[in-house]
């Protein structure tokens, strides 16, 4: 009897809750405090523009004070032909940046990728534009171009004396000098990216795929790029993104010019919002952009979730 009640009272003191002492307690909440202010500087900065933004949108602002007006700026945004030239603006460009931006900096990362001489030279070279500002990128490409005293201008006029018009006054050249300029300065992201994807893929299996009879191309599409397609879709994605909400080497460049052949949403919304003071019809721009930019960032989760189910 007395081992039963003395068992008994051991287990009632093991299997007994016992509170958390509050030093523990206290110790559990530091992590919370070293994370508060990034928490607070992220809803200051972005959380709470965002949702300000979402509430502009479906208000005029005259003499600051904001009357609502539900959807009316949605309505009249896609009824203005300016803003829809610039949605095609957008699709030309982004389009165009992405397929080049991609292509070019695979080809470089293969080549990289095969140790040729003074490979941190050449990946020097491609960072400098990298590092660049959007404002010296473009007012950079703006005078080589310059009709009267370009040099790639007074090359092409050599090269080509058919060109009546200087590239930086044509739409189609003003649209040609906006893409490869920021390809040009975009290749070193893309480059990187590709190139640290390449060298994950074994080299066992490419040395087998050799010896069984697959050339180059059939080892890059069947083998290689399987391999790495999780991050070409992170990149594609990103690079996407990008081209969409670009601003500030495009209007460097053309300013939107000439006319409005360069004038893609984004500066649509630089210029509506801040220009010319609509902050409501800005602000509609920008819940469009973001709409654009959700439907892609979902396109790709899907991507990204049908690959793992098929694995």
């Amino acid at each position: 009897m007395a081992t039963a009640a003395g068992t008994s009272s051991i287990t009632d003191v093991f299997t007994q809750r016992q509170p958390s002492p509050p030093s523990y307690r206290r110790s559990a909440l530091i992590p919370l405090a070293f994370l508060l202010p990034t928490i607070i500087v992220l809803l200051v900065m972005q959380v709470y523009p965002a949702v300000y933004a979402i509430y502009i949108s479906t208000t005029r602002l005259r003499r600051g004070i904001a009357e609502p007006i539900g959807l009316a700026n949605y309505e009249r945004l896609f009824q203005t032909p300016s803003f829809l030239e610039g949605l095609k603006n957008t699709a030309i460009y982004g389009g165009s940046f992405l397929v080049l931006t991609v292509v070019v900096g695979m080809f470089l990362a293969l080549l990289l990728n095969r140790r040729i001489k003074f490979t941190g030279f050449y990946l020097v070279l491609l960072f400098i534009p990298w590092v660049l500002s959007d404002v010296v990128a473009g007012t950079m490409w703006r005078w080589l171009f310059q009709p009267n005293y370009g040099i790639l201008q007074d090359w092409l006029t050599a090269a080509f004396p058919y060109l009546q018009n200087p590239l930086f006054t044509d739409p189609t050249g003003s649209m040609a000098i906006v893409i490869l300029a920021s390809v040009w300065q975009a290749l070193a992201y893309t480059t990187i990216l590709s190139l640290g994807a390449l060298q994950t893929v074994p080299h066992e299996v490419l040395e087998s795929a050799a010896l069984d009879g697959a050339n180059r191309f059939q080892r890059f599409f069947r083998i290689i790029l399987p391999i790495i397609r999780p991050t070409m879709l992170v990149m594609i994605l990103l690079v996407s993104i990008r081209a969409i909400n670009s601003v500030g080497l495009i209007y460097a460049t053309t300013g939107g010019g000439p006319g409005r052949a360069t004038q893609t949403a984004s500066i649509y919304l630089l210029i509506t919002g801040w220009r010319q003071g609509e902050f409501g019809l800005g602000a509609a721009v920008s819940m469009v952009l973001l709409g654009v930019n959700l439907v892609l960032t979902f396109f790709y989760i899907s991507l990204v979730g049908r690959k793992r189910e098929a694995a």
